[in-house]
């Protein structure tokens, strides 16, 4: 007999597996999906480990009940990744499997219940009222799930229902979920004969004179096929193709129908260009070890960081670095920030590797996402773009993972289990596999950097851009990077200049417009502004979920359409803005810390007639939606772009030749170690999308506090003299990436009920730090997160700072109550 290590999905404070015996009639591989039976339920679990002998006592074992078909669905060096992720993201090893899988493959079996035959009228004065209301509800809906009817009896409410069953005043019956997605597949009508048979029943046809049945049988012998019955019908006559039919001599063939998300795209094909020294350099270096026939011992050799200005051809880098790694038989995967970067870089790779390219990411339909995945399994596509969770892509002998513009907080998840970082996953890939790992950017994340410095990546450099050449008219010279200047608003308030964009940077908007050039103007902020205050009582709107300003959203960018909306960036909920504070009833509500909607306003009021384009997150919601709006602003008269975040990230627009970074400072005042290097980054990236064409660029910053580091570092786009600064201030607070930290998060309906719990676990902490001589941990609050309250829930957090502050949770386990971040990317 042989036995299984299964990963069962249920909640459990330990990454652990389950004994289950295999039954003789099921073939069970590692890797596969299955369900197994679990207390009184049925769940999904996946199979990690087979052997012929079992850990535990044989007769308390239970057998698998059934497994999914196609599986197994997991490779053997994911399912150490998965391993891996559970125990270091604390997370079961269930949920770090459910990356792996394919959409929508997971399901459970659901419970449903209905009435027992005559038990209740009958026992309807022995029930409780909490088993009369489970009863009631039974009845009157007729069928309900066990779930539901639980969840409305409130806590306890399982208990309860169990025992109505026992009782056999309910009944269930437990049915599979249906899977969310499947395969799509189309009819095709095509020739059953053989091509001799068809000339034979051609000329006897035609001898008995049935004309309709001739031309029938010579459409389809000239290789062509029919969707449907009606066209045939309405071509050939019913009765032609009922004979046909009748006499086997057509068959209909069910063809599996490919969601391909690129079906709309067209591509040229493209081909390598001749690299600079520099990039010639880093390629041969990077190709080596994807070439090496045994990977190096030193992980450090074949982990790179290619550490390149804005338009230094970084990513020229990249693909001639898979062009190698695919010539060599292996499979690559190519990740990006956001999927607003995703239609540029496609086009790129896509243009050098026409008909080798998969797509995964989150702005895909389910069904999209379900035939990548399985084709990229199949062997379809040798490489894989995509943002954050193509790093589970399903390749087999993976050579080379890319992560461009590795600096981006998106690669790490903190909304939902597990809260992985993709480059510490890659990194996990590179190790199992001896795959090379090049992390890239103009701006490195601090740690990165330093373990460059340190010797635990090879730093890889590219100092200088490339393109047409500069103003010397020589079209091999290195282009030299925009011109910034930095615009003090203090002394423009103290001139009288209250409005959003100061005289500088109109004046040279008007000369780039004017020279037939394209500009970007960079807000960090949605809408048409931050929030809305009364100027008689000073309240400011905010949430009644959320503890957060609501932000007011013109219905237009028409500057006549006065009305709008306060929206929550959080929950998303939203009032009619009025004119009356809610609070005092005042009539002056005034708008403050414009935002992209306003700064629209405020250029077509300088430049009318200018063609303006708004880039945020109201309005580019999908991958679509980000590529429209590329191809306007690039491809039409629209001269200007107004954007947010993502216009920052490695986009590449020649035609731009000035960039203005409205504020600054937004940013700086936010709660965490990190606020300089994000503010760094973003600026630094941003001034970078100027003078990537044949034409020099200039960049203006504008900011209330142009002595900060960050900012200065940023003008003079100078990374070394900012890692200097910033590497300084981190060791003398001793925080990452000099120590390790762990974020607990506690949410709950009731304010007071929330601050009570993190008391308690936070005391509970101290006194295991302090019991078991875990004072090298440092236990950080409990305090109100910011905000305090979203989606009505009150948050407080818990900070664990030290070497190793996983030790404290080991000796006490957090449980559900609390959400867990290991090297959480952002404090807030």
């Amino acid at each position: 007999m042989q036995f299984a290590e299964v990963a069962v999905d249920f909640p459990d404070d330990h990454s652990r597996t389950f004994t289950y015996s295999c039954p003789e009639d099921l073939a069970v591989a590692a890797g596969d999906l299955v369900w197994v039976p679990f207390g009184p339920r049925t769940l999904q679990g996946v199979v990690f480990e087979l052997s012929d002998s079992a850990s535990t006592d044989i007769d308390n074992i239970r057998p698998i009940t059934a497994r999914t078909l196609d599986g197994p669905f997991i490779a053997e060096h994911l399912l150490l990744v998965a391993r891996w992720v559970a125990e270091y993201y604390r997370t079961t090893l269930f949920v770090a499997c459910s990356l792996l899988l394919p959409p929508g493959a997971s399901s459970r079996l659901r419970t449903w219940l209905s009435p027992g035959v005559g038990e209740a009228s009958e026992r309807w004065n022995d029930l409780s009222r909490r088993e009369r209301q489970a009863v009631d509800y039974v009845l009157k809906s007729g069928r309900a799930p066990k779930s539901r009817v639980a969840r409305r009896l409130g806590i306890g409410g399982s208990p309860v229902v169990d025992r109505l069953i026992r009782q056999g005043v309910l009944h269930s019956e437990s049915e599979w979920e249906k899977p969310r997605v499947t395969p799509v597949y189309t009819n095709r009508i095509e020739l059953a004969a053989s091509e001799v048979d068809v000339a034979q029943l051609i000329e006897l046809e035609s001898e008995r004179k049935r004309p309709r049945r001739v031309e029938l049988l010579r459409w389809f012998g000239s290789g062509k096929v029919a969707k449907t019955k009606t066209s045939l019908n309405k071509q050939f006559g019913g009765a032609a193709v009922k004979w046909a039919f009748d006499e086997s001599h057509l068959r209909i063939r069910k063809i599996r129908r490919d969601r391909d998300p690129l079906a709309d795209y067209f591509f040229q094909q493209e081909f390598g260009h001749s690299p600079t020294s520099s990039q010639k350099t880093a390629i041969d270096v990077i190709v080596t070890q994807i070439l090496a026939i045994k990977p190096s011992v030193d992980p450090s050799e074949r982990k790179f960081l290619l550490h390149g200005v804005t338009g230094s051809g970084k990513t020229e880098v990249y693909l001639q670095a898979i062009e190698a790694c695919i010539a060599a038989g292996k499979r690559a995967i190519f990740l990006v920030p956001e999927i607003a970067l995703t239609p540029q870089t496609l086009q790129r790779i896509a243009s050098r590797f026409p008909g080798k390219v998969g797509v995964l990411h989150s702005g895909l339909t389910i069904g999209q996402r379900y035939d990548q995945w399985w084709r990229v399994k199949n062997g379809d596509f040798p490489i894989v773009l995509g943002s954050r969770g193509a790093i589970f892509a399903p390749l087999e002998n993976p050579g080379l993972i890319v992560i461009d513009e590795e600096h981006e907080w998106t690669y790490k998840q903190g909304d939902q289990a597990p809260r992985y970082r993709a480059g510490a996953v890659a990194e996990r890939i590179s190790e199992g596999t001896g795959a090379a790992l090049v992390l890239g950017s103009a701006t490195p994340d601090i740690a990165s950097y330093r373990s460059s410095k340190t010797g635990n990546y090879t730093l890889l450099e590219l100092p200088q851009r490339i393109g047409a050449g500069s103003n010397t008219g020589d079209p091999g010279a290195a282009r030299t990077l925009a011109k910034i200047e930095i615009v003090d608003m203090r002394e423009e308030r103290a001139d009288g200049n209250f409005e959003m964009l100061s005289r500088r940077l109109i004046e040279l908007m008007r000369e780039t417009l004017l020279e037939g050039g394209k500009v970007i103007l960079f807000l960090n902020r949605r809408g048409s502004a931050s929030f809305i205050q009364c100027t008689e009582c000073g309240k400011v709107r905010q949430c009644r979920r959320c503890d957060t300003a609501l932000t007011f959203h013109r219905d237009s960018d028409d500057l006549r359409a006065q009305k709008g909306r306060l929206v929550c960036h959080y929950c998303n909920y939203s009032v009619r803005a009025g004119s009356e504070c809610p609070t005092c009833g005042g009539k002056q509500m005034r708008r403050s810390a414009p935002g992209t909607q306003m700064a629209v306003e405020t250029v077509r009021q300088y430049f009318a007639g200018i063609e303006v384009v708004r880039w945020d997150s109201d309005s580019a919601k999908t991958a679509v939606d980000h590529q429209r709006i590329m191809d306007k602003f690039v491809k039409s008269e629209a001269s200007v772009l107004v954007g947010t975040q993502m216009i920052a990230k490695g986009l590449d627009i020649p035609s731009v030749t000035l960039v203005g970074v409205i504020s600054a400072d937004t940013g700086l005042a936010v709660p965490d170690f990190r606020a300089g290097e994000r503010a760094f980054q973003i600026l630094a990236q941003v001034v970078g999308r100027s003078g990537r064409g044949a034409w020099d660029g200039r960049a203006i910053i504008q900011t209330f506090n142009p002595e900060h580091y960050a900012i200065q570092a940023a003008a003079d786009q100078d990374y070394e003299l900012f890692y200097d600064t910033e590497i300084s201030l981190r060791a003398s607070q001793v925080n990452p990436p000099f120590t390790s930290m762990i974020k607990l998060m506690h949410s709950a309906g009731n304010a007071d009920v929330a601050k009570l719990e993190a008391e308690r676990f936070a005391k509970e902490l101290n006194e295991a730090r302090e019991s078991h001589g875990e004072t090298g941990i440092e236990v950080i609050g409990p305090t109100p997160a910011y905000p305090l309250k979203v989606r009505n829930m009150y948050r407080w957090q818990i900070l664990l700072k030290g070497s190793r502050p996983e030790r404290l949770l080991e000796i006490v386990p957090a449980g559900s109550l609390w959400s867990v971040d290991v090297d959480p990317a952002s404090l807030g």
